[in-house]
């Protein structure tokens, strides 16, 4: 598999919402293209469920959602943010659906690249750090590993 001409771009923490989507959809596009139809015809795929597998509660949903839209939008602060990371480990932790368990690691990734990202950058502003840091003008990674720990700690700060 290779990617000619593959670029990356798209104005970083200023992509929000629907302008990411969209980029997206236009670069999977171009590289669907640029690989072509392959060696051969591709083996047909057989999607595998985990058994007993069911969809998350409604309430759970909408309470992950109301955790990132209250302190995980673009106004936002170290301490909401901490909270939210506590309040996702707490929803986790009631919900047994896989699906969900999918949503709270990405929410958790979200979050907590958001509370390690000490400034403001793009349409994103942390309110207790309003100011752009040049230092910080670099590309940074997470893994959901090390996302984890930040939540265990925020969880284990907001309960003690």
């Amino acid at each position: 598999l290779h990617l000619r001409d593959f670029e990356v771009a798209g104005g970083s923490a200023n992509r929000l919402a629907s302008n990411g989507l969209l980029e997206a959809l236009v670069f999977a596009r171009r590289c669907a293209e640029d690989i072509g139809p392959g060696p051969g015809a591709a083996p047909e795929l057989t999607v595998a469920f985990v058994p007993g597998g069911r969809r998350p509660a409604l309430a759970s949903v909408a309470a992950l959602r109301r955790l990132m839209t209250d302190h995980v939008a673009v106004l936002r602060d170290g301490a909401g943010l901490a909270r939210a990371l506590a309040g996702i480990a707490a929803l986790e932790r009631a919900e047994t659906a896989p699906a969900f368990h999918a949503m709270t690691a990405t929410a958790t990734l979200i979050a907590a690249a958001a509370l390690i990202r000490r400034e403001s950058r793009g349409g994103h502003c942390r309110t207790d750090h309003p100011e752009p840091d040049p230092a910080q003008a670099r590309r940074s990674r997470l893994t959901l590993t090390d996302a984890l720990k930040i939540r265990a700690r925020c969880a284990a700060t907001e309960t003690a």
